[in-house]
């Protein structure tokens, strides 16, 4: 199985962190997340919280959970030729202007965006994720996360 292409859409949780750590946890307790059973054999069995994940070879072997499970941290400072596996790296206002045609993407233009396919995709390394802020039309902060994980 190669890789999968995932992406969120969540409201802003006091801070981009927050609301990263926020929804590691409930898309793993959610089950938006790839396990095989029938790799508790060479692995043991199926991990019951992120933390167990973490520590388990599921989330250090891939093929991975092929969701934001897989990302274990924000980064920020780097450009995108140096990111590592399970960062997420913020989308840069040139990026954004790129893709967007604003550096203030709205979630509008975020959801145009996902369903032309534009450059969203090109903007994100293998097994790592990028995320952007914007705004709804009634001033609500939202965060989208996506990302390539699981190959």
């Amino acid at each position: 199985m190669g890789a999968s292409g995932w992406s969120y859409l969540v409201e802003l949780d006091g801070s981009v962190e927050a609301t990263f750590i926020g929804l590691r946890e409930r898309s793993f307790e959610t089950g938006d997340w790839y396990w095989r059973p029938e790799d508790e054999a060479r692995k043991g069995p199926k991990p019951q919280s992120l933390g167990e994940w973490e520590e388990s070879i599921y989330g250090n072997d891939y093929p991975g959970a092929h969701s934001i499970v897989d990302m274990r941290e924000i980064v920020s400072g780097i450009g995108l030729d140096e990111i590592d596996q399970g960062q997420v790296l913020a989308l840069s206002e040139q990026e954004s202007l790129v893709i967007f045609g604003t550096a203030e993407p709205s979630v509008a233009d975020w959801k145009h965006a996902l369903e032309e396919g534009r450059e969203v995709w090109d903007m994100v390394d293998s097994d790592s994720g990028r995320f952007v802020l914007m705004s709804d039309e009634s001033g609500h902060r939202w965060v989208a996360f996506w990302g390539s994980s699981g190959g």
